[in-house]
């Protein structure tokens, strides 16, 4: 990945919670691309019918509030290594912790894969919500937590992601499923970044 300079990625996030006896479902599809070369992201995602945008430049990240909050969020990210806020580098990092598996190979989208099976500790898992713009979920506990990573045999590029846990605080229990799948690699995709007018701009997370 570190000789990438570009792909897209789409998935879809899917959180079952129990809170306070009532059970709540939420579902979230996204996709974007990355233009890695210029250290720039833009990204879709989608929840209920609402469509929101992002995007990351260097290490300053722009997203659409939407809803009666007509602004633009703008964080500065404190990072290091810009590649670490990217979704496929994030995804593999996932496999530094824990138990890893050789699970044999499997056929994605017409491409032989190499699966890995990773069982990533709490922390890993906690430090992987924190790069992402928003948390999935709040809660101290994590656990049972199992990531699936899909390589191409010929190029050792990600292909396909699954990741899988649990967290609890109490009485309040939560599923997370992330599934994310990864293409076009070294294609022409490139990123701009609109110029969002400062009356357009709200410093911080988005409210609510």
């Amino acid at each position: 990945m570190d000789d990438t300079e570009s792909y897209r990625f789409d998935g879809e996030i899917s959180v079952v919670a129990t809170v306070d006896g009532r059970t709540e479902r939420v579902d979230v599809r996204m996709n974007g691309t990355v233009d890695a070369d210029n250290r720039r992201i833009h990204g879709f995602a989608e929840r209920d019918g609402e469509v929101s945008e992002s995007y990351l430049h260097n290490r300053t990240r722009y997203r659409e509030c939407g809803g009666p909050f007509d602004r633009w969020a703008v964080e500065t990210v404190e990072t290091d290594d810009w590649a670490t806020m990217t979704p496929a580098v994030r995804q593999l990092s996932l496999l530094e912790s824990g138990s890893l598996y050789y699970n044999g190979t499997r056929t994605v989208d017409g491409r032989e894969t190499t699966l890995l099976v990773g069982e990533p500790s709490g922390a890993a898992i906690t430090q992987y919500q924190e790069r992402r713009s928003r948390s999935l979920f709040g809660g101290p506990n994590v656990e049972n937590a199992r990531v699936r990573v899909w390589l191409d045999e010929k190029t050792d590029r990600l292909r396909q992601t699954r990741i899988q846990f649990d967290v609890s605080q109490g009485s309040n229990t939560a599923t997370a499923t992330v599934t994310m799948r990864f293409s076009d690699y070294g294609s022409d995709a490139s990123v701009d970044v609109p110029v969002i007018p400062e009356d357009e701009q709200w410093t911080g997370d988005c409210p609510g």
